[in-house]
């Protein structure tokens, strides 16, 4: 191993707020191997990492500092079921995402120039937030927040239509991925919780 190792081991157990004993339980260890592990006294083995990688949700290549970015995109785009697919993460959403898009653009070319723009749009009204939050540069963007979050959402709703509008007759079967059903599960649990309040106001 190397010297990125057990300091990006170390930091990403402290982002979760987790003691040393709490992770080597999580991920199948001892704390006293874990604290070896994280001071470089000892060097991991595979098994460990790819258990790592996947309680922390990074790729190995991240774990070992070959990649500063967190998550390997080819790795997410697997097709075959994983684990990891029942749990409600960022990468279980580019997952699905990605697979859906696909099985769109099988039959339908234009599919997959409307989802880019459409998934643009998305991290486009993120990055305008984090903007706000003082987390990206004020220059980052040139619309004011107001106009691009109005414009955004417009134009998100048109290219779902025009999605929906440019499906051909003979549509392809998708198996149901699990990462698929874990989302769609996770987001009718974000409506209905969002449409409680009204349902309340109904029933009085």
């Amino acid at each position: 191993m190397n010297s990125v190792f057990p300091a990006r081991l170390s930091a990403l157990r402290r982002e979760r707020g987790l003691t040393q004993k709490e992770a080597a339980a999580a991920m199948g260890i001892s704390g006293a191997l874990l604290s070896h592990y994280e001071k470089g006294i000892r060097e991991c083995g595979l098994e460990f990492l790819c258990a790592a990688a996947a309680f922390y949700d990074v790729s190995c290549d991240y774990l070992l500092g070959v990649s500063n970015t967190r998550r390997a995109f080819n790795e997410e785009y697997d097709e075959r079921d994983t684990a990891q697919d029942r749990e409600f993460r960022t990468g279980t959403l580019f997952r699905a995402a990605t697979m859906l898009s696909d099985s769109l653009t099988v039959t339908n070319p234009a599919a997959a120039d409307l989802l880019r723009s459409y998934f643009a749009l998305a991290v486009y009204r993120v990055a305008l937030q984090a903007r706000d939050a003082g987390v990206l540069p004020a220059s980052c963007a040139s619309m004011p927040t107001s106009s691009g979050e109005t414009l955004s959402a417009a134009l998100m709703g048109s290219l779902m239509q025009k999605l929906h509008g440019d499906s051909p007759s003979e549509k392809p079967k998708l198996a149901r991925p699990v990462c698929v059903h874990t989302v769609i599960e996770n987001s009718e649990q974000i409506l209905r919780r969002a449409l409680a309040p009204f349902a309340g106001e109904k029933s009085e």
